[in-house]
């Protein structure tokens, strides 16, 4: 929620004495209160957000009110009573006689055009609607369970390995990259997906696997309340490196292919995005799950990929091996098809 506070100042007639920047969070009963604790799985990182956007506010919570009186000063305060939102301070008739200007702010100007080109998101295959095949399983870990690992924020769980007790894998990325036939998407705009963020937890990135589809498509990573220097490794290498602030965030493009998020020190745990030109594709649930619908029948080629298994030295960087990939083919009717997988250390 968004509040002005207090009349603008004599002479500024567009002036705003304070925006105060309001973040609610309104909890349904106290297990809902305690389900979104602050660094848990499901904090967003509005917590932090929160905090380090009320440092905006001066200490005190008063505006240094000479500023705005010389700027009113400068404006003339004897001409402030013309006409609403513009008189002579603003430059003519309403809202600035020759647009937006008048003689104080440049009768000749002109609202600048941008140019830019829209993305093109049409599917690459053939349109049909009420496709009713589909593709459900589970994916389970046959091996021991993980450890946790002792990082520079304590022992925590192995990042980019989570298994429940019961061996069912959570955070798999399953896909079907090549379909003939399928489903209708919006063509302006990204459908509604799990993918195309990350955030910073502490001493890792989540959630360690994370997919943008279908392409182009860009990639969010959100801060917490330290600051941290992002690389972003693309497909093709070429790392670039970026400063974020408290609560910040940065956006990249994600090409087609893997792209690889960590720090820039090797100590903060990484993330792999996997960018997909397709919308086919889920991440396995807590209980080890997926399922992709709205398929037309026949045979596909469907993808489970596993993030690397992550280990930490002794000077506190993280070690990866290789990711886990399995290629499994199943075929497709009108009714959902069954494909479940084990998968297994290297």
């Amino acid at each position: 929620m968004v509040r002005f506070e207090g009349a603008p100042p004599a002479g500024h007639a567009l002036g705003v004495r304070r925006l105060v920047v309001l973040v609610a969070l309104a909890a349904c009963g106290s297990s809902q209160h305690a389900r979104l604790t602050r660094g848990g799985d499901n904090d967003e990182g509005a917590g932090e957000l929160a905090q380090a956007s009320m440092r905006l506010v001066t200490p005190d919570g008063k505006e240094d009110q000479a500023g705005f009186d010389d700027e009113g000063a400068s404006r003339g305060r004897s001409h402030a009573v013309g006409f609403a939102y513009g008189g002579d301070p603003y430059g003519g008739d309403p809202y600035g006689g020759d647009p937006y200007g008048g003689a104080s702010y440049g009768a000749g100007w002109r609202m600048p055009q941008w140019n830019y080109t829209t993305p093109n998101r049409t599917p690459k295959y053939q349109v049909s609607v009420g496709l009713t095949g589909a593709i459900e399983g589970a994916v389970t870990w046959n091996g021991p369970l993980p450890q946790k690992v002792t990082s520079p924020c304590g022992a925590i769980d192995n990042p980019t390995l989570r298994v429940t007790t019961d061996k069912r894998v959570r955070g798999v990325i399953v896909y079907i990259e090549k379909v003939a036939i399928g489903r209708a998407t919006p063509y302006y705009t990204r459908p509604a997906s799990v993918g195309g963020m990350l955030a910073k937890r502490g001493c890792t990135l989540v959630p360690a696997a994370q997919i943008v589809a279908p392409l182009p498509g860009s990639l969010v990573v959100n801060g917490d309340a330290q600051r941290a220097k992002i690389r972003i490794t693309p497909p093709k290498g070429g790392a670039k490196t970026q400063d974020m602030e408290e609560a910040g965030l940065i956006a990249v493009e994600i090409d087609d292919g893997v792209t690889r998020v960590d720090g820039d020190d090797g100590k903060l745990g990484a993330a792999w995005v996997i960018g997909l030109d397709t919308p086919y594709y889920s991440i396995t649930d807590d209980s080890g799950r997926y399922r992709i619908d709205e398929l037309s029948p026949g045979t596909y080629d469907v993808t489970f990929w596993q993030p690397p298994i992550a280990s930490i030295a002794r000077d506190g960087t993280w070690t990866y091996g290789s990711p886990i990939v399995l290629h499994r083919k199943v075929t497709v009717g009108n009714a959902a098809a069954q494909l479940s997988v084990a998968l297994s250390p290297h």
